[in-house]
């Protein structure tokens, strides 16, 4: 545990919402020094795990300041110029590490396989994690090592992670990030402090897009319901157009689909597949739109037009609600699910993604054409 030297007083500033329990748990671990040295953080992507995550970093770096007014020290993660550079990624203590992450191996000529071309978290950065975690921290309390994606960690580095996760020093903290305990060993999990973050309300991201991002409260509601309670997949669409229209072009492939016949479906199907082998995560990331639409049409064929996420779809969801049955809903929502656990699974992308095609129940629509908004 991380012993507390002196009374630290309750920190303020967090960037986390939505997750109160989580902040608190870590708050009172911190004031009590009892904080763990190996956190998993899991949940839906966007959700607030890596936000966690770095605002345990500015909470373990940050030192207590004394109040203006003469009153007991305040622990601000905000204005304390430590959590500043965190948040910056300037801050030589704490590190984010995932795939994409380059190793000293990666310069040019040197025969390795490049950062952009790498599937996992390899065994290297574990070993370079490893050689950092044996140094004294540079300029702050602790080194904080975060592992994105560390479900991505391959079968060799999870290993070499383990001696770290089993003798780790007092001023090194290890924060993992996955989607869920699942999909990590559980020689792993055993060695960490769980916790996991679920969906935050539409109610919550709307008024935060609203009081912190200065949305207008309708566009605030609308992109709070297209969020599924991912607060970060809401502020990026706040803050980029892209991420609205991409989210459009998807819809209007995901209809097209649908009311498509079999050789459609196929080309489709096919397309994703191609797809996949250079954006793994994109595509997963469909199918999860999908999941969604599904979702939707399932709330709308039970009369409750007002809870549907896609609000602006909102004609064409009803017309294809009307055409199907409910088992036949429960059946396109199987097809799409069956696919991202044959494609996590390392399933043949093609097969997996024919079967979805036609699994799935088709309807006739009118049009697919992106509605205004």
């Amino acid at each position: 545990m991380f012993e507390a030297a002196t009374e630290i007083p309750a920190a303020k500033g967090w960037r986390t919402f939505g997750h109160d329990a989580s902040v608190q748990m870590l708050d009172a671990a911190n004031r009590t020094g009892r904080l763990s040295h190996a956190y998993l953080i899991t949940g839906p992507d966007q959700v607030g795990r890596k936000t966690l995550a770095i605002d345990l970093a500015c909470l373990v770096n940050c030192e207590p300041q004394p109040d203006l007014f003469g009153e007991a020290p305040v622990l601000d993660l905000a204005s304390c110029p430590a959590a500043q550079r965190i948040r910056k990624g300037q801050h030589a203590d704490v590190r984010v590490i995932d795939r994409s992450t380059p190793l000293k191996d990666d310069s040019a000529g040197s025969g390795g396989e490049g950062a952009s071309e790498r599937q996992n978290i390899s065994i290297n950065h574990v070993h370079e994690l490893q050689r950092e975690a044996a140094l004294k921290p540079f300029e702050g309390k602790a080194r904080v090592f975060i592992l994105d994606d560390a479900d991505e960690l391959s079968a060799p580095a999870a290993n070499a992670l383990l001696k770290t996760l089993e003798e780790p020093s007092e001023d090194v903290f290890i924060v993992l990030i996955a989607p869920d305990a699942d999909s990590l060993p559980e020689t792993i999990v055993s060695r960490c402090q769980r916790i996991r973050l679920r969906a935050v309300s539409t109610d919550l991201i709307a008024e935060k897009l609203v009081d912190k991002f200065e949305a207008d409260p309708e566009q605030a509601e609308r992109l709070s319901r297209l969020s599924a309670g991912k607060p970060g997949w809401a502020i990026s669409a706040l803050q980029d157009p892209a991420v609205l229209e991409l989210h459009a072009q998807t819809a209007t492939r995901i209809l097209s689909a649908l009311s498509a016949g079999l050789e459609e479906r196929f080309s489709y199907a096919n397309e994703l597949s191609g797809r996949f082998r250079r954006d793994r995560d994109g595509v997963l990331g469909e199918l999860q739109r999908w999941l969604e639409w599904w979702r939707d049409i399932a709330v709308a064929k039970a009369g409750l037009p007002e809870n549907v996420m896609n609000s602006n779809w909102l004609e064409a969801i009803d017309e294809i609600a009307k055409q199907l049955s409910e088992p036949q809903i429960s059946q396109g929502a199987n097809s799409v699910s069956g696919a991202i656990a044959a494609l996590e699974a390392n399933a043949i992308p093609r097969l997996a993604l024919e079967v979805m095609a036609l699994e799935m129940p088709a309807v006739t629509l009118k049009s697919v054409s992106t509605p205004a908004g």
